[in-house]
């Protein structure tokens, strides 16, 4: 059975190669991730290394000496420094990545333009104006929010994940036991989330259409209003799908923590984890099912952007062929 995640991927990657890719744009890219990059060390790294430093520290200054004890204290504070300058530097690279979207909604309105040709078929053309006008905009925005939302917390994710093992084994492999529980609650998402979309975007375009031609006196208010009501349909559709997706994200990464504390404490009490190790596990969990969910969220846009993208391809698709089988061609 095709993964639907797998066809949203797949259509993204074809339209950013299609009209998207320049050296402008992948250097904006690579900027932000590297951010990114930094910015997960910091929050799944470097903070529950310097809790645990600075537990253990002072749970064993009655065992050990004044100048290990020093020396653990002064390292969690330089780790909690140094997460303070990275997240303060870092803002700046996101300044050419956002630039390089911001230039990509004019770039591709204008390939779409210039591809169009005026012996294509169209169909209906009172859509064009929502095409060119909303479509390229909320797909490039949603791509831009997925880089910024998927990268940073995926990124997160994994740091975390390795600082859980790196302070204790067994606890490590029960959280990454759990990761995949999350996908049970993006597919079902992505599913239903495209025939909500289908239905807002193509409503979109009739309003803003017959707005145009209300104001020429060429249409009747009630003509409108019966499109909004299409597109309010579409919109109440979307908001379902939307809340499921959250309260079953909060279920999940919310008790993911709690059974890894409960197992923590029991590891703590045979004697067989640190406090400070403990403390540390705890607070990398919350940076690992949360960021997690929120990882996937940027999917789940890409998932909302299939029906424009869709849309936009098969404008300037010469050769007759739909953006859901180029990206169906993509996929195998």
């Amino acid at each position: 059975m095709k993964l639907k995640t797998a066809e949203v991927l797949a259509l993204t990657w074809r339209f950013y190669r299609r009209y998207v890719y320049s050296w402008e744009v992948n250097i904006g890219f690579i900027a932000a991730l590297v951010a990114f990059i930094l910015r997960a060390v910091a929050s799944g790294s470097l903070m529950p290394l310097a809790l645990t430093n600075l537990v253990n520290s002072l749970e064993n200054s009655t065992n050990g000496s004044l100048s290990i004890r020093e020396s653990g204290i002064m390292n969690a504070i330089l780790m909690i420094t140094a997460t303070a300058v990275i997240y303060t530097a870092t803002e700046w690279l996101f300044k050419p990545f956002w630039n390089s979207v911001a230039k990509s909604i004019a770039d591709v309105k204008n390939r779409v333009i210039s591809e169009m040709g005026v012996s294509n078929n169209l169909g209906n053309v009172n859509d064009l104006v929502g095409r060119l006008a909303s479509d390229v905009d909320f797909v490039m925005w949603n791509i831009g929010g997925m880089y910024t939302t998927f990268t940073p917390n995926i990124l997160t994710t994994i740091v975390s994940l390795v600082t859980i093992f790196q302070l204790s084994p067994v606890l490590g492999i029960v959280a990454v036991a759990a990761t995949p529980l999350s996908l049970l609650i993006m597919e079902p998402y992505i599913k239903g989330v495209e025939e909500a979309r289908q239905v807002e975007r193509s409503s979109y375009s009739e309003v803003i259409h017959l707005i145009d031609e209300y104001f020429k006196g060429n249409a009747e208010p009630g003509q409108i209003r019966d499109a909004l009501n299409k597109w309010y349909r579409g919109m109440t559709r979307q908001v379902f799908y939307d809340r499921t997706y959250w309260s079953s994200s909060f279920a999940y990464s919310l008790a993911m923590p709690v059974i890894l504390t409960i197992l923590g404490i029991h590891e703590t009490e045979r004697g067989r984890l640190p406090i400070g190790n403990l403390v540390g596990i705890i607070y990398a969990s919350m940076n690992v099912y949360s960021p997690l969910i929120n990882a996937l969220w940027g999917i789940c846009v890409l998932g909302q952007s299939l029906v424009p993208m869709n849309r936009i391809m098969q404008l300037s698709s010469n050769n007759g062929k739909s953006g859901r089988q180029l990206a169906e061609q993509a996929i195998h």
